[in-house]
């Protein structure tokens, strides 16, 4: 089955990146402008929550770099790339310094002993492979002092193992390690560029120790005026790494002001261009429109979105999207509608972001979530389900001159006669089903819609 989750591979980055896909493209070319217009030393934090983009974001922002930059590179996207940004910018060609961009994921790399070796192998090794030195350039002279002041090992040992993955394995510290990454920093840029901009991703995934380190060995081998990073965070998540690491009474925020010149907060994705990329069409079913309101008030991230969208497809999509295939005319199949529509979407949500509520709403415990749904769902549509959950009875929102004469009830209480007929209500032999409107509820009904969220029913489709 297709996940709805836009992942990081080159030719999605590019793929979004032509056709705008989540409307970042603006945010993404100032970022961009921001990074090349650096003269001084600079660290950046690229603040959004987890599942937000961020990954993606300077992922594109690296392609951006590498294409328009001066200095050739493999990108075989190349002209493409260009020729987004030039459509961007009135035809103009794009006019970047000449700078190298790496990307180092630390929380892949947070077993190693030390992270500032562990970061500066990223970043020998990723520049060799985007434009490999000639054999007999300096560079390998430098790399080689590099390696010899902190391993101990040989020059010529050195130039043996350079490429293989155990040199970070015998590195040590050494007193004169900041002077050989200034040396190696300088001959490096003086060969190939005018700044190198590293993006640290995944720092508050860490652990403390490591995300710690990282940040203190950064700050003292790395303070070169031609050096920018950018780390990809989320600034409260990192906070709590750092309160973690030592102690609830630290002030890890004012800690963190310490490391980040810049502190840019990612931009929300166009929810409307997102929705069209997944072709998720959320105003014609209603358990799309549903679905969409579930989105906006869990405030779901994009990762989590593709997450539950996929979960929805899952369970329910031949229910759900079958135009009449299915008779749910009866009491009970109106009890079913009103469960696929609204109690199995909501479900889900709660799967994904609070488990704790949950358990809680299935246990019979709190009706609150499905209270607060359908109050909202009636408020901004007012919803289908109302003729669902209601027979002779007016609601108080209706016009004054509709109510006389009839029973009013509110859309809450609405809510807890439902919940209270899956989730609450002891069946029994003499007391089989439950009215609520329309809608007949049984001893089954909670089985089914559980069912149904366990992603394992007769139902579930995985095409």
């Amino acid at each position: 089955m297709k996940s709805f989750e836009l992942k990081p591979t080159e030719e999605n980055l590019l793929s979004a990146y032509k056709n705008d896909q989540i409307g970042r493209n603006t945010d993404i070319h100032a970022f961009v402008d921001i990074l090349n217009s650096l003269e001084d030393s600079c660290s950046i934090a690229l603040d959004g929550a987890w599942g937000s983009g961020k990954t993606f974001f300077v992922k594109q922002a690296k392609m951006i770099l590498e294409s328009c930059s001066p200095i050739e590179s493999k990108s075989e996207y190349r002209d493409e790339v260009k020729t987004v940004w030039k459509n961007y910018h009135g035809g103009k060609e794009p006019e970047f310094q000449a700078q190298l961009c790496v990307y180092y994921d630390a929380w892949e790399n947070d077993n190693d002993g030390d992270p500032i070796l562990s970061l500066v192998y990223s970043i020998l090794q990723q520049v060799d492979e985007e434009t490999p030195f000639p054999k007999d350039n300096k560079i390998f002279e430098k790399v080689a002092a590099l390696a010899d002041c902190i391993t101990g090992k040989s020059t010529a040992a050195v130039l043996e193992s350079m490429k293989s993955d155990s040199v970070l394995d015998d590195l040590r510290k050494s007193k004169s390690i900041h002077s050989t990454i200034v040396e190696f920093l300088g001959h490096l840029l003086d060969e190939r560029a005018n700044r190198l901009i590293v993006i640290v991703d995944e720092l508050d995934r860490c652990k403390p120790d490591y995300a710690v380190q990282l940040l203190e060995k950064i700050k003292h081998y790395f303070d070169n005026e031609r050096v920018t990073f950018v780390f990809a965070v989320n600034l409260q998540e990192l906070q709590h790494t750092i309160s973690n690491y030592y102690g609830n009474a630290f002030d890890s925020c004012r800690y963190l002001d310490r490391f980040f010149d810049l502190r840019i907060s990612l931009p929300p994705a166009n929810m409307y261009r997102y929705y069209q990329s997944i072709n998720f069409q959320s105003d014609y079913y209603t358990v799309d429109v549903v679905c969409k309101k579930i989105i906006e008030l869990f405030h779901f991230s994009l990762r989590e979105i593709s997450r539950y969208l996929k979960a929805i497809k899952i369970a329910e999509y031949e229910l759900t999207h079958s135009d009449g295939r299915f008779d749910f005319s009866d009491p009970e199949g109106l009890a079913t509608r009103f469960c696929t529509l609204y109690m199995v979407p909501l479900l889900i949500a709660l799967e994904i972001s609070d488990v704790t509520s949950y358990n809680q709403l299935i246990s019979g415990h709190n009706p609150e979530k499905l209270i607060e749904l359908l109050e909202c769902m009636d408020s901004n549509y007012k919803g289908h389900f109302r003729e669902l959950l209601s027979r002779n009875e007016i609601y108080n929102t209706a016009p004054e001159s509709e109510q006389q004469g009839k029973e009013i009830v509110t859309i809450k209480e609405k809510a807890v006669a439902v919940y209270k007929a899956i989730f609450v209500k002891n069946y029994t032999s003499y007391d089989y089903r439950c009215f609520v409107g329309n809608c007949e509820f049984n001893a089954e009904t909670k089985t089914f819609l559980l069912r149904l969220v366990s992603l394992l029913s007769k139902y579930s489709k995985y095409e």
